[in-house]
């Protein structure tokens, strides 16, 4: 009885069918992508491009600039077929300043300086917001640094006490 008990249990557990769900996961990307570091002009990354700390006496016009701060993107060597053009568009975070639509706003309210704008430039130019820099000559043979600079520039006679940041994304088109 007992090896008939096993066997009949056997051919149910045999005989049952099992359903089970296999999930798939995965992306599609554009070709492009590439990561590009900020860092300072050949050296290491960059976590903040630090602009200087100000006293409020040292401004008082407008259109005053100080010392430009140099800081570079990096193109890995890997993004780069052959010899090619790199272009750099900044984007406002935080919008274009409301004095001065040449320049990048600051964060403002409590705590946070004004009467001050970011400014952006390339070897050539200063960056308006959403416009793209100068042609940088990049190559598959090495790592490249797109330099620029950015500096504060007086948007009001009178700048008060504060912090300053912004926020400034970017995009690199290799073409």
């Amino acid at each position: 009885m007992k090896k008939t008990l096993s066997v009949l249990a056997l051919s149910l557990c045999s005989s049952a069918a099992m359903a089970a769900i296999i999930n798939f996961d995965g992306s599609v990307s554009a070709p492009g992508t590439c990561p590009i570091e900020v860092v300072t002009p050949g050296g290491p990354s960059l976590p903040v491009v630090f602009l200087g700390n100000f006293n409020t006496f040292d401004f008082d016009a407008i259109g005053q600039e100080t010392t430009k701060r140099e800081f570079a993107l990096r193109v890995p060597a890997s993004c780069v077929t052959g010899t090619q053009n790199a272009y750099a568009t900044f984007q406002a975070g935080l919008g274009a300043d409301p004095a001065n639509a040449d320049l990048y706003a600051l964060r403002d309210g409590l705590g946070y300086t004004t009467g001050l704008g970011l400014a952006i430039n390339d070897l050539t130019k200063r960056l308006k917001p959403n416009t793209e820099s100068m042609a940088y000559e990049v190559k598959d043979t090495g790592d490249t640094d797109m330099v620029f600079s950015a500096r504060l520039v007086t948007t009001a006679a009178k700048v008060s006490e504060g912090q300053i940041d912004s926020n400034i994304s970017f995009n690199v088109d290799i073409r």
